[in-house]
């Protein structure tokens, strides 16, 4: 017969203390879905929702766009229709409308309808206005998408990795396809790795062919990320 371990209680008990007393070192909830694991945490005064080694919204990420759209000077005025790919928990479509008072309608895209219910349960999607959201594979959605946008976000990982079918020209064509003259893309890349860099100088030659006014941006404190830019 097997025993029950003596300290299971008071083990339990110094658990639900820390957690009452020290909320932060404890994710809110934890989530393994069909494509990824994911945690809900607290950061300060406010939360993010992390994957195993990135910061999928609200935090390091919120930052990184933050600072890409002020070094670009993005004018909000100009945008009518937005698209993000790779929407997660919403964290640049709040900086475009919560931030910069961006009055454009926005349609999301993302593949994992568990991102959406998280989004959902705990960064408050509903207040967003002018918000639609598809749950679809990206490099499906943009073959068939007709509608033009003026400004493109593109931020797509599963944790750390940008699956290769959004380095291919087939994707990038799409992409050109869907902005409108004078619109503007912004792509986020991230490396850890040698191999990475390698990758990401390569996607750099093939991205630069298709929107050949490229610029980009690193944030200071996160230089593991980069976002292209670029106007048609």
């Amino acid at each position: 017969m097997k025993k029950e371990n003596p300290n299971l209680p008071a083990i339990s008990n110094m658990s639900n203390f820390l957690k009452k007393y020290l909320p932060s070192f404890f994710p809110l909830e934890k989530r393994k879905t069909n494509f990824q694991r994911l945690e809900v945490n607290r950061r300060d005064d406010h939360l993010v929702l992390d994957a195993p080694h990135v910061n999928y919204s609200y935090g390091n990420l919120h930052r990184v766009f933050q600072h890409a759209f002020n070094i670009d000077e993005l004018d909000i005025s100009t945008l009518n229709e937005v698209l993000i790919l790779g929407f997660g928990a919403g964290s640049v479509a709040h900086i475009l409308q919560k931030e910069l008072d961006c009055k454009a309608n926005i349609t999301g895209v993302e593949i994992d309808p568990e991102v959406i219910q998280l989004a959902n349960k705990y960064f408050d999607l509903q207040s967003f206005n002018k918000l639609s959201i598809e749950i679809a594979d990206a490099f499906e959605f943009v073959k068939t998408a007709k509608s033009g946008y003026d400004l493109i976000v593109v931020d797509l990982f599963i944790d750390h990795l940008i699956p290769e079918k959004f380095d291919s020209p087939e994707f990038l064509e799409q992409i050109n396809r869907l902005l409108l003259p004078g619109g503007k893309v912004f792509y986020n890349r991230m490396f850890y790795s040698h191999s990475d860099k390698q990758r990401t100088r390569l996607f750099e030659d093939v991205f630069r062919q298709y929107f050949p006014l490229t610029s980009f941006s690193q944030t200071p404190s996160f230089s593991n990320n980069i976002v292209f830019t670029a106007r048609k």
